[in-house]
C-alpha cells in the first residue's frame, strides 16, 4: 500500500493541466491543486502565515515614529524647501529626491504640515501591503505552506524593513514592482483586465517614483513578445490573430505617461543624469556581499546556506511550473544585468546595488521559500515541517543585522553603521570610526533609567560618516532631539533650513526657538564644538562655535558639563 506523504510541495499547483499541455492564455485558470485539495495541516500553516504578518508589521512600525531623518532622506527636503513645485516636477537633480514623492511632501508642507510620521506613513503601508498583496495576487500558483514560508522571510527581510521605515521611495517601488510583475503573468495567462489595470498604473508610478524599477518592470514585454513576434514572422500565426497587439497596446498605456513624466526632467537635467552613470562597476566581491545583503545576514555561512535554499527552490519551481520559472529567472536576469550594465556611481557599494535589486528581493525570496519547503518535506508530519520552517526562518533573523538595530531606543535605524554592509568587518560606518572613548557625560547618562531625558545635539551634520550620535545612543538609552543653528551660528542649508511654516519635525529643533524660551521638553543642550569624522582625518565644513556661545549661556547660563570639544547646558531650571 502506498504511503500518502503530507510533504506541503504535494498541494502546489504544477501550472499546467493533466497530460501536459499548457494551458489557454484566454482562459481563467482553475483554482490551484492547494485550493482544490487542501491539505490537513492548513490550519497551522495559516497560523504561521497570519504570525507572518503580525511580525512583519511590527518590525516595520517598531521604533518608527521615533525616527531623525538622515543621509538621502534630506534630498526630498532640501529640494522641497528651496524649489517651486515647477521645478520639482521639471528636474531631477544630481541627489535623487523623487519627484513624486518630494510632490507629495510639498502638498503637506503646504497643507497642514510636514512631520516624520507623514513623511514615513506610505512607506509603511507599503512596506505592510507587500506581505498582503503579493502573496494573495499569486494565490492561483503557491499553496498556502508556500506563501506562508514566503511571507515569513519577506516579514524579516532586514533591507525591506530598513526600507519601510525611511522617507525614501524604495519601500513603495518594492510593492509596486513586484505586484507589476506578477499582474503581467497573470493578465497574459488569463486575459483579465484586472491585472492589466494593475499593471499599468503600478509600472507608471514605481517608474516615475525611481526609474531604476523599469528594467524589471518592462521585461516581460521581452519574455512575451518575442515568441509572438517570432510566431508572426515566421508565419505560423496572422498578426491580427496573434497577441502582439495586445502588447503594443499595454505597452503604450505604460510607455506615453512614463514619457510626458520623465522626458522633460531627464532633458533638463541630462548632463547630471549621466553623470551618474559609466561610473563605477559591479566586481566579485560586491556582487557576493550584495548577494549577502539580499539574503539577510552578514554571515557567509548563512549566505551559502540561503543561496543553497534558493538553488534548490528554483529546482523545484521548475518541475512544479516550468513556465513560471522561466519567466521570473528571464525577469530578474534582465533586469539585474541591466541595472549593473549602467555601471552608476557606487554601485559596487553593497547598499546601493541591494537597493537597485529589491525588485527582484521578493521572488529570490519566494525561491528561497519553496527551498526550505523542500527541506521541511523530508518529515512526513505537517507539525514537525512547520517547526522546521519557523526554526530556520528565526535563525535567518538572528543571522542577521535586527537583533544589533533593535536596542531601545534606537532613532538611527537607517545610519550606515547599521545598513551599508551587514558583517561590520566589512562595513568602513564601523572599521573607520575615530577611536576616541564615549564621552563621560553619556556614560553617566547611562546610569539613568532609559528614555527618562531628552537631549538636543547640535550642531549636525546628516551624513552617517559625520553623525556620531547612534554610537552615544546605545550608551546613554536618552531621547535625542537635533538642535539646527541656522542662522544664529551661520546660515546653514545642507541638513538645516530656517525656522519655516508648515515644517512640523518633531525630532528636529531651532536653536532660534530655544533661545526664546521653547524647551521642547528637553534637559540638556549638547553643543559639539568640534565635529565627529569618519574617518578621523576627513575634512568637513563645522560652524564656529565660538560665535554663538554666549547667546547659549546668556540663555542657560554656564555649561553643567566640560568635556574635549563638549559642552552641556541645562535646559531647565530644575536640572540645574
Amino acid at each position: 500500500m502506498t504511503r500518502r506523504s503530507s510533504s506541503p510541495l504535494r498541494a502546489a499547483p504544477t501550472g499546467r493541466p493533466p497530460g501536459g499541455a499548457r494551458p489557454s492564455v484566454h482562459a481563467r485558470p482553475a483554482a490551484s491543486d492547494a485550493a482544490s485539495t487542501r491539505p490537513a495541516g492548513s490550519v497551522p500553516w495559516a497560523v504561521l502565515l497570519v504570525a507572518a504578518v503580525v511580525v512583519g508589521t511590527l518590525l516595520r512600525a517598531w521604533q518608527l515614529d521615533w525616527q531623525v531623518l538622515i543621509d538621502d532622506e534630506w534630498h526630498a527636503v532640501h529640494k522641497l524647501l528651496r524649489a517651486p513645485v515647477a521645478d520639482i516636477v521639471s528636474r531631477l537633480g544630481y541627489a535623487d529626491y523623487s519627484i513624486p514623492l518630494t510632490l507629495y511632501y510639498r502638498f503637506l508642507l503646504d497643507h497642514g504640515g510636514l512631520s516624520e510620521r507623514v513623511m514615513h506613513a506610505p512607506l509603511l503601508a507599503a512596506g505592510v501591503a507587500l506581505l498582503i498583496v503579493l502573496p494573495w495576487l499569486a494565490r492561483s500558483w503557491t499553496a498556502l505552506p508556500q506563501r506562508a514560508t514566503w511571507v515569513a522571510l519577506l516579514a524579516i527581510s532586514p533591507l525591506l524593513v530598513y526600507h519601510s521605515k525611511i522617507a525614501r521611495p524604495y519601500a513603495l517601488t518594492s510593492l509596486l514592482t513586484a505586484a507589476a510583475i506578477v499582474a503581467f503573468r497573470e493578465g497574459w495567462r488569463t486575459g483579465r483586465a484586472s491585472y492589466w489595470i494593475a499593471y499599468v498604473p503600478g509600472t507608471f508610478v514605481a517608474g516615475y517614483l525611481n526609474p531604476v524599477t523599469l528594467p524589471f518592470t518592462l521585461a516581460p514585454f521581452l519574455f512575451y513578445g518575442l515568441p509572438a513576434l517570432r510566431d508572426v514572422l515566421g508565419g505560423r500565426v496572422p498578426l491580427a490573430a496573434s497577441r502582439l497587439p495586445l502588447l503594443l497596446g499595454i505597452g503604450a498605456l505604460v510607455a506615453l505617461p512614463l514619457a510626458a513624466a520623465l522626458l522633460p526632467p531627464m532633458i533638463n537635467d541630462w548632463a547630471q543624469f549621466g553623470a551618474k552613470a559609466g561610473r563605477d562597476d559591479v566586481t566579485p566581491e560586491s556582487a557576493w556581499r550584495t548577494w549577502l545583503m539580499l539574503a539577510g545576514t552578514g554571515r557567509a555561512a548563512a549566505g551559502i546556506a540561503v543561496l543553497a535554499f534558493a538553488t534548490v527552490g528554483v529546482s523545484a519551481l521548475r518541475r512544479r511550473d516550468p513556465d513560471l520559472a522561466r519567466y521570473l529567472g528571464m525577469v530578474l536576469a534582465l533586469g539585474a544585468v541591466t541595472v549593473a550594465a549602467t555601471r552608476a556611481k557606487w554601485i559596487m557599494h553593497p547598499l546601493v546595488l541591494a537597493r537597485y535589486l529589491l525588485p527582484a528581493l521578493p521572488f529570490l525570496l519566494l525561491f528561497v521559500a519553496e527551498g526550505m519547503l523542500r527541506a521541511a518535506a523530508h518529515v512526513r508530519r505537517a507539525g514537525a515541517q512547520i517547526a522546521i520552517v519557523a526554526a530556520l526562518v528565526a535563525a535567518l533573523a538572528l543571522a542577521g543585522p535586527l537583533p544589533a538595530v533593535g536596542y531601545v531606543p534606537n532613532q538611527f535605524w537607517g545610519h550606515l553603521r547599521f545598513q551599508f554592509d551587514y558583517d561590520r568587518r566589512h562595513n568602513p560606518y564601523v572599521q573607520r570610526i575615530p577611536q576616541a572613548p564615549i564621552p563621560a557625560f553619556y556614560r553617566e547618562l547611562a546610569k539613568l533609567p532609559p528614555r527618562s531625558v531628552t537631549l538636543v545635539e547640535m550642531p549636525w551634520r546628516l551624513e552617517s560618516n559625520f553623525n556620531p550620535h547612534p554610537w552615544y545612543q546605545q550608551v546613554h538609552r536618552q531621547w535625542v532631539k537635533i538642535g539646527l543653528v541656522t542662522p544664529v551660528c551661520g546660515e546653514r542649508e545642507f541638513g538645516e533650513y530656517p525656522e519655516t511654516p508648515g515644517m512640523r519635525m518633531r525630532w528636529l529643533v531651532h536653536l532660534t526657538a530655544l533661545l526664546r524660551g521653547e524647551t521642547f521638553g528637553a534637559d540638556y543642550l549638547v553643543v559639539h564644538v568640534v565635529p565627529w569624522k569618519t574617518p578621523p582625518d576627513e575634512d568637513v565644513e563645522w560652524p564656529d562655535m565660538s560665535t554663538c556661545l554666549p547667546l547659549i549661556e546668556a540663555r542657560f547660563g554656564a555649561p553643567v558639563h566640560r568635556e574635549d570639544g563638549l559642552l552641556v547646558y541645562a535646559t531647565k531650571p530644575a536640572s540645574r
